[in-house]
């Protein structure tokens, strides 16, 4: 921007919708009095390195999003008042904490600071941005989210929040209770321990919850009101006895428990949620799959693999949708009698020690794909003891 570079800057602009630089020299700042000379001119800047200590966005600036890729040395964020900015992104950077500016962008929608240094979460610092509804902060260092204060109590229009790669060890679902609007939640890859609901709590439009790569031993979530949630998300974990749930969840379908260290699987757990339509509940410790109890699912796909499971019992459950069924990694030693009752589902048994004797009975569903363990060229080895003849191309590997 020296000599007549703001000429040029301008001349490109107007003639190009989108300006690429290799590189910009300012006499101050690439932000602050840089954006106020090109106001005029751009809608949407983004900063692919961006090398000052501090980013400026000046009073009245027409900008309407900016995004910074990468700001390994700027430490501090400043906004002044501003009706036009409704997406602001900064990146890997040693941001410690929320700009104490922020409630004078007033129409910003979308709000991410990612991989830099914040510590601490204060929810009130959002109480005058109304119109904002996407809020990532994923990993930084935040260690503590602070509610909202004071009574009556301003709620915020966040819709998806994202506080993933964070270090949390203690979360209380009670700090959301002013975010009637919040549909996405992402608390992943942090350091969660403990998880309470300290007060019962509606979050009324929350449908997608995410947990997992945490440290949860137990969860119950007895206390929240969850009319639209649709997906629990809780692995891995190291839980050892299935969570706690709401009992009305109308809208529930899909629930993924990966890589916890569950023992036991009960269906009749899953009797309240009349719409639950996929559960995946792999890599634990299952030995046994029962229903203690009659019960009735809505499910479409139940995924168990690379469990220990040794027993599979499917007396008094029916599951007139399920259409996929996979025991993959597993410790059967006989196929489970789910064809009678289900003709149309597709059985995965790979990698089970079965004997020959137990699965050519089922040679056309090996055939046909309905029934999957480990079928290969019939030139090629298996890594079984023994194997069969499916058709005159193919073989099953099993033992003997």
């Amino acid at each position: 921007m020296t000599s007549d570079g703001g000429v040029k800057l301008r001349r490109a602009i107007e003639k190009q919708k989108i300006v690429h630089i290799e590189k910009l020299i300012v006499a101050v700042s690439a932000s602050g009095p840089f954006l106020q000379k090109i106001t005029n001119f751009v809608d949407i800047v983004i900063y692919n390195n961006y090398r000052d200590a501090t980013f400026f966005v000046p009073n009245d600036n027409t900008i309407s999003e900016i995004d910074i890729i990468s700001a390994r040395t700027t430490r501090t964020f400043i906004a002044g008042s501003n009706v036009n900015l409704e997406s602001f992104s900064i990146e890997q950077c040693l941001i410690d904490r929320l700009p104490p500016t922020l409630s004078k962008m007033t129409r910003l929608k979308s709000f991410s600071i990612r991989r830099c240094m914040l510590t601490v979460l204060r929810l009130d610092m959002f109480v005058e941005n109304q119109n904002l509804n996407y809020l990532d902060l994923s990993y930084n260092q935040i260690r503590q989210l602070i509610p909202i204060t004071g009574r009556p109590a301003r709620m915020l229009s966040i819709a998806k929040l994202y506080l993933a790669g964070n270090v949390l060890e203690r979360l209380d679902m009670a700090v959301f209770v002013a975010m009637p609007l919040l549909s996405e939640l992402y608390i992943t890859d942090n350091r969660i321990v403990t998880l309470d609901v300290s007060a019962p709590i509606a979050l009324p439009n929350l449908s997608d919850l995410y947990l997992g790569y945490n440290k949860l031993v137990s969860l119950d979530l007895r206390n929240l009101t969850l009319p639209k949630l649709e997906t629990f998300s809780f692995g891995p974990n190291a839980l050892t006895q299935m969570p706690i749930l709401p009992r009305l969840m109308p809208k529930f379908n899909y629930l993924s428990l990966f890589a916890n260290n569950l023992t036991q699987l009960d269906m009749s757990y899953f009797r309240p949620y009349s719409n639950l339509q996929k559960i995946y509940i792999t890599s634990n410790q299952i030995t046994t799959v029962r229903a203690s109890s009659p019960v009735r699912l809505p499910l479409v796909y139940l995924v168990l693999s690379n469990n220990k499971i040794t027993t599979f019992n499917i007396t008094g459950w029916d599951m007139p949708n399920i259409t996929i069924l996979s025991l993959d990694g597993n410790r059967l030693s006989a196929v489970p009698s789910v064809f009678d009752r289900y003709p149309k589902v597709v059985l995965v048994m790979d990698r089970n020690p079965l004997p020959c004797n137990a699965l050519s009975p089922f040679k056309d569903r090996l055939n046909n794909d309905q029934l999957q363990k480990e079928q290969r060229p019939l030139s090629m080895a298996c890594t079984t003891t023994s194997s069969f003849a499916v058709d005159e191309t193919l073989k099953a590997c099993c033992d003997k």
